[in-house]
């Protein structure tokens, strides 16, 4: 036994405040204190009070996770995820912190640009409704459309912004770009789907098939990533296609890193290996030989072909083919996140063309059809919702960005194409002056989450419509303005009659609500027990409206048919064999730009127009999330092009370039270069930063609006 005396005491104590003085913590402490103290203006300060627990969900993203809020003195001091629910992301977390953010607006502004900066000043509401009334007198007049960008398409303010519009020639409500499940428009489309929309029954599937989905970054809802991570995976198989070794990729059963730009012919590879496999399998019960050889050459020849375009091997090609069949029902997703946008169309034709030579569409384990949730009010006329690209280029003299109940991170010039040539009047909803609502004319406040009711409709990888609502924790502040009002205020002035009798959005969601529980079908799950019991056991819209505001969800039978199917086996063989050996789609590298630019983002951090400053350590200070100013090679790449680790370089597009560090990763591709998206320096609470070029705004925008990758080069300062 070691005896301790007090000459041993007094030389750890000494010791220990030598090594206490020498270490950076301290001093780290007395910065960051200096740091809050001087952002006092923001601080909220608790109220002493009562400790109690409340129920709601985070309207932040899509996902609608359940949120258990701790409060005192009824003011929410922190946020979680309720026993048995899914855990909650940073945004999520640190939600409470929004309705003080520094970007926050308390008053309509108009925004200006002097010397290369944003300016705003104040201006009366009313003003902003005349001006926009303005604009629709023209818009009839036949001086442009007008369009509605909506950043979370689905809800009932979705209805009312389709029903001012309805009576506009052109008018249309267009779905913002860099959402999720955008690319199941196209699915829909070559499906006839005239109303309502798919779902996906990930509960069913045996084999999920993701062309670049980043699935463990958040994508989708809850459940699809505790099903594909949880224990209850049991046999699904993932296959990934994706140049970057994501986490999606680390976690696959199969990952085949294609060469960028080149999906679209690994999967027109795939379909012809499926059809040729299956003719096999006919010829063989006929046995017909020579076929069934035939047959086999043309899988081998198709898969040589895909390999020499996207560099996975011809072998992998058939045994990736091989698998899916066996593991039926496998369903196929085109993926697209925030950092890299949607594939290019006739990419998504080719890659979800493999539902249809799958046969999953309106069967258990792929795409079912799901009815849109009811509309709050009976319309004649509504005007149509439409993707980005189908709007032609100049042609909007007004655009109205609804930003009301969140965000998304994607090149503004996607947008600004459409505007007519001088520009029109862009009008954003918005709590704050950040994301989308920057590139506006004028901005009117919107409550944030937890000041106002929410809807959470389904997310589009839900096999049925479910509803979820976000309840109000804290009253709003004061100088915003509801958007339901906002579009009655700019129909009476505009003299345009709206259906339905309401005021405030809180009216439509309780109109949706009622006409919900007169259907009568489907089920409310309750978050904070997991107990589910029929919609008709509910007793009135009252009750079911009570139990969304605590917590509930909810969800509506699946629907087993597609209106309209179709057969697709892609052409004759022939034809097919050629343009898989010429339909590549990758940026043409040369000397000038011989790198392909990869932008990536977790949801987290552009789901939002902000996030809370305490976010800023993640991003600044920790090795946890990638700097946006770092820019990953393969080693080999950086020794080809003589650029090395550490320095600094421009990194540089057609469309511009902003400044980097350079840095080596055996985990990037060969002649890529990949950097992360994460919020800018207003978006972190910034507010007097200069406002640098960022990420997207260098990348190039293809024929669909997407922006996957761009030819690039570093060039070390």
């Amino acid at each position: 036994m070691t005896n301790v005396t007090r000459r041993n005491l007094l030389k750890l104590a000494g010791g220990a405040a030598i090594g206490f003085m020498a270490s950076p913590m301290p001093w780290r402490l007395t910065d960051e204190l200096a740091i809050w103290t001087q952002n006092w203006s923001w601080i909220p300060v608790p109220p002493k009070g009562e400790v109690t627990t409340r129920m709601t969900a985070c309207s932040l993203c899509p996902s609608g996770c359940a949120v258990q809020a701790r409060c005192i003195g009824g003011l929410p001091v922190s946020l979680r995820a309720p026993a048995g629910s899914a855990a909650l992301c940073s945004l999520g977390l640190t939600g409470h912190h929004l309705p003080y953010h520094p970007a926050r607006l308390l008053a309509p502004v108009r925004v200006t640009e002097r010397a290369d900066a944003l300016h705003t000043n104040p201006v009366r509401l009313g003003e902003v409704v005349t001006e926009t009334a303005a604009a629709i007198a023209a818009a009839k007049a036949g001086l442009g459309t007008v369009a509605v960008l909506d950043m979370r398409p689905g809800r009932s303010i979705s209805w009312a912004w389709r029903s001012l519009l309805s009576g506009l020639p052109g008018g249309a409500v267009i779905a913002g770009p860099g959402r999720e499940g955008a690319s199941l428009a196209t699915l829909e489309r070559m499906l006839a789907i005239e109303s309502g929309s798919l779902g996906l029954d990930f509960e069913h599937a045996r084999t999920i098939v993701s062309f670049g989905a980043p699935l463990a970054d958040g994508w989708g809802s809850p459940r699809t990533l505790q099903r594909l991570l949880g224990g209850s995976r049991g046999n699904v198989r993932l296959i990934h296609v994706d140049p970057l070794r994501s986490p999606t990729a680390e976690i696959a059963d199969r990952w085949l890193p294609a060469r960028p730009g080149t999906e679209a012919v690994l999967a027109l590879g795939l379909a012809h290996v499926l059809i040729a496999e299956n003719l096999v399998d006919r010829a063989a019960a006929a046995k017909a030989v020579d076929f069934e050889r035939y047959s086999l050459l043309v899988s081998r020849v198709t898969a040589e072909k895909a390999a020499a375009v996207t560099g996975i091997a011809a072998d992998a090609i058939i045994a990736t083919a091989r698998e899916i069949a066996r593991a039926m029902p496998a369903v196929v997703l085109a993926g697209e996140d925030a950092g890299g946008g949607r594939f290019g169309r006739a990419a998504e034709t080719a890659i979800l063309g493999l539902n249809l030579i799958l046969g999953n569409a309106g069967k258990g384990g792929g795409f079912l059809a799901r009815p849109d949730l009811p509309a709050p009010f009976d319309s004649a006329s509504l005007a149509p919702v439409q993707d980005l690209d189908q709007l032609p280029d100049r042609s909007v003299a007004l655009l109205l960005i609804d930003a009301s109940a969140g965000d998304a991170a994607f090149p503004w010039r996607v947008v600004e194409r459409k505007l007519i040539a001088k520009g029109g009047l862009v009008v954003a909803l918005s709590p704050f002056f950040a994301g989308t609502a920057r590139h506006a004319n004028l901005i009117v406040p919107a409550p944030t989450f937890l000041e106002a009711m929410f809807e959470l409709p389904a997310g589009f990888d839900a096999p049925a419509a479910t509803l979820g609502i976000s309840a109000p924790l804290i009253a709003a502040r004061e100088g915003g303005a509801d958007p339901a009002s906002f579009v009655r205020a700019v129909a009476a002035a505009s003299r345009i009659d709206l259906p339905g009798a309401w005021a405030r959005s809180e009216d439509l969601i309780k109109a949706r609500v009622a006409r919900i529980h007169r259907v009568g079908r489907g089920s409310v799950m309750s978050i904070a027990d997991g107990a589910e019991k029929p919609l008709a056991a509910v007793a009135t819209p009252d009750a079911l409206l009570e139990a969304l505001m605590g917590g509930a969800k909810w969800e509506d039978a699946p629907s087993p048919s597609v209106q309209s199917m179709k057969t697709m086996l892609l052409g004759d063989a022939a034809g097919e064999l050629e343009r898989i050996s010429t339909c590549a789609t990758a940026p043409k590298q040369s000397p000038q730009y011989p790198l392909t630019l990869l932008p990536r983002a977790p949801r987290d951090a552009t789901a939002s127009a902000v996030v809370s400053p305490v976010i800023t350590k993640l991003y600044r200070e920790s090795v946890l999330r990638r700097s946006p100013e770092t820019a990953v090679l393969n080693p080999a790449t950086a020794r080809e092009l003589r650029l090395r680790a550490g320095r600094k370089a421009s990194l540089e597009t057609a469309a511009g370039a902003i400044g980097v560090t350079i840095a080596t990763s055996g985990s990037v591709m060969p002649g890529a270069v990949e950097i992360a998206v994460s919020p800018g320096a207003i978006a972190l609470g910034d507010m007097h930063t200069a406002v640098k070029m960022e990420i997207l705004e260098i990348c190039a925008i293809d024929e669909s609006g997407g922006w996957r990758q761009s030819a690039a080069r570093l060039v070390e300062a």
